[in-house]
């Protein structure tokens, strides 16, 4: 009789311990969460998580578990946009060897200078020259100013460079124009000349998808 209560006992005993241990690694629905939990992972697939973005000081969604590197985001010459894509978003891809001289501009223009233009009339001519081939524009500009006016602004000079080729007799689908604004620079310092380094538009000859 003792034995039987005693077995009785230590069954409702490891019952409670089971049960205290189940509600340690998974919670009730019902249950209030503070805001630490994260439900476990199954087969449908990762949560996503907020995590704190060290290089933009803003919040990025990661999948639980990828590798936090943040190495190369926002750094010199890092694209970031559509240039991070290899077809530039199904416009072309980019072209090996075949490069183009940078054109720059003054603080916070975005005309083109008479000492910039035959650098776009040599895109013009290659173009002429290669059928199916197109050109992404990517406007650029210095560390100074905010990040909205400095994308616009991007956006104006990598829009003049286009129309000058258009007037040169390249067909508006062969040309993708971006603005990276001051995210792509390619030069760290603060003085006039690394400014006028980061004052530009870069151009990547790419071969068109869709000729």
């Amino acid at each position: 009789m003792k034995f039987r209560r005693f077995l009785s006992l230590g069954v409702a005993v490891g019952l409670a311990v089971f049960g205290s241990a189940c509600g340690i690694f998974e919670s009730s629905e019902d249950e209030e969460k503070d805001q630490f939990y994260r439900p476990l992972n199954n087969d449908a697939g990762q949560e996503k998580i907020k995590v704190k973005d060290p290089v933009n000081s803003g919040d990025a969604d990661l999948e639980q578990g990828a590798p936090n590197d943040f190495s190369g985001l926002n750094a010199p010459g890092t694209p970031q946009d559509g240039a991070g894509l290899s077809n530039y978003d199904g416009f072309g891809t980019p072209i090996p060897g075949v490069t183009f001289q940078t054109v720059y501009f003054k603080f916070d223009q975005s005309r083109i200078e008479s000492t910039e233009t035959g650098k776009l009339d040599a895109i013009a001519n290659y173009l002429k020259s290669n059928p199916g081939t197109g050109i992404v524009v990517e406007g650029n500009c210095d560390a100074r100013g905010s990040e909205e006016y400095n994308r616009a602004l991007g956006e104006r000079r990598a829009l003049t460079a286009q129309e000058y080729l258009l007037e040169q007799g390249i067909a508006p689908s062969r040309i993708k124009t971006l603005s990276y604004g001051k995210e792509k620079l390619v030069a760290l310092g603060n003085t006039e000349e690394d400014h006028l380094k980061n004052r530009r538009d870069d151009f990547v000859a790419v071969k068109l998808l869709n000729p």
